[in-house]
């Protein structure tokens, strides 16, 4: 397995692998959107991009988005969703992208790598927690600004 960072060469597998994952979510199996935000992701370098490779075809991925805590003054990665695909969980795919994503982070100097997850995601918060990720005392709440900005 080689976890590296995604590139505009990794676009056309990536895109693939990022509509199973919106699928996956429930939400609406779209290539052609998906493609585009990649494509903005990876032109804007407005965030980070992990895939997880085995057989040199990409079996997972993870997204940090660039964060910040005013009141601590520290800049932090947002783990903004990981996926690996069904046939390739519980073999340690997940485990290396959180590795790769936390030393990113270490060799960034930024404070802290961020996430949150579903309430009903057990396993994710099972895998988070024996990585070494902890519980905050925060609750999270959304304001939706958009009629498709529900997912």
């Amino acid at each position: 397995m080689k976890i590296r960072q995604a590139n505009t060469e990794d676009l056309e597998s990536l895109t693939s692998v990022f509509a199973d994952y919106r699928s996956i979510s429930g939400l609406e199996y779209d290539p052609e959107n998906g493609r585009k935000f990649l494509e903005q992701r990876l032109a804007k370098k407005d965030c980070v991009i992990f895939i997880a490779l085995i057989d040199g075809n990409i079996v997972g991925f993870t997204l940090l988005f660039p964060f910040f805590t005013p009141a601590g003054i520290k800049e932090m990665w947002l783990l903004n969703d990981i996926y690996i695909a069904d046939e390739y969980r519980h073999q340690g795919v997940a485990q290396s992208l959180l590795s790769e994503a936390v030393f990113f982070s270490k060799k960034t100097n930024k404070c802290k790598v961020y996430l949150a997850t579903k309430v009903d995601n057990v396993n994710s918060q099972t895998l988070f927690e024996k990585f070494g990720f902890k519980k905050t005392e925060y609750i999270n709440y959304e304001f939706i600004t958009d009629k498709n900005g529900d997912s």
